[in-house]
């Protein structure tokens, strides 16, 4: 009986359209289903959306949500004046998430390789082996975007077109690559990559990416319209 690998983009606590996509897949029994990371902050149910996933056991890897939760986790659990500066469902998340849960984001992989098909936050920059990753390498993994001109990564947006996005260039060495992190009006499409961020908790859409027998070669893309703008 044939299997399928199933890739969600950025959640961001967008809990209705994420179960709304599971559905509109079609999951079979034996599929198997992963989340690119960012399944918390920004959207309206964070940690209902981390516990759903907990609770059924769907594989995630760490966004730079993730790690800045872990982040603020420590600093207010030295010093809970931290609520003080930071937004306010972040605040909320660290009032009521539970010790079980941060264990399980500390837990979460920087990248997940499934039969030729690597699941990473943000990307795979230049010289990176994914079996040696320094602290920096997994910072860079969950930020990068863009290469400048003298391909140096770039965490940040480029709304000037200057720069040149990172899946663009990727080889294909460390296999087919499924991203989120960077927000696209639709599935950013490539040779040996695929960006499945479609913006949901931003008023766009939640999308996700099915592989039939993870094969790269055949896969079909979903989008589910985001039912508000939660987040600008």
């Amino acid at each position: 009986m044939s299997k399928s690998l199933v890739v969600y983009g950025d959640i961001h606590g967008c809990l209705s359209e994420f179960k709304a996509l599971r559905k509109k897949v079609n999951l079979k029994k034996d599929d198997i289903e992963v989340v690119v990371g960012d399944i918390l902050n920004k959207g309206p149910f964070n940690l209902e959306a981390l516990r759903y996933i907990m609770k059924n056991k769907i594989l995630t890897v760490r966004g730079n949500n993730e790690e800045k939760i872990l982040k603020l986790y420590k600093m207010y659990k030295e010093d809970e004046s931290v609520l003080e500066d930071i937004k306010p469902w972040e605040a909320q998340i660290l009032k009521n998430i539970k010790k079980s849960e941060i264990k399980f984001l500390k837990s979460l992989p920087y990248f997940i390789k499934i039969k030729g098909i690597t699941i990473v936050h943000g990307g795979i920059p230049l010289g990176i082996n994914l079996k040696k990753l320094s602290k920096s390498d997994k910072k860079q993994i969950t930020l990068i975007r863009f290469y400048n001109k003298n391909l140096e990564p770039i965490p940040w947006h480029d709304f000037e077109g200057r720069y040149k996005f990172w899946s663009e260039v990727y080889d294909g060495r460390e296999g087919f690559v499924v991203f989120g992190h960077h927000p696209f009006k639709k599935p950013k499409v490539e040779k040996y990559a695929v960006g499945i961020d479609t913006g949901c908790v931003y008023g766009g859409k939640l999308s996700a990416i099915k592989f039939k027998d993870f094969d790269t070669k055949n896969y079909k893309l979903f989008s589910l319209k985001a039912r508000k703008k939660y987040f600008s």
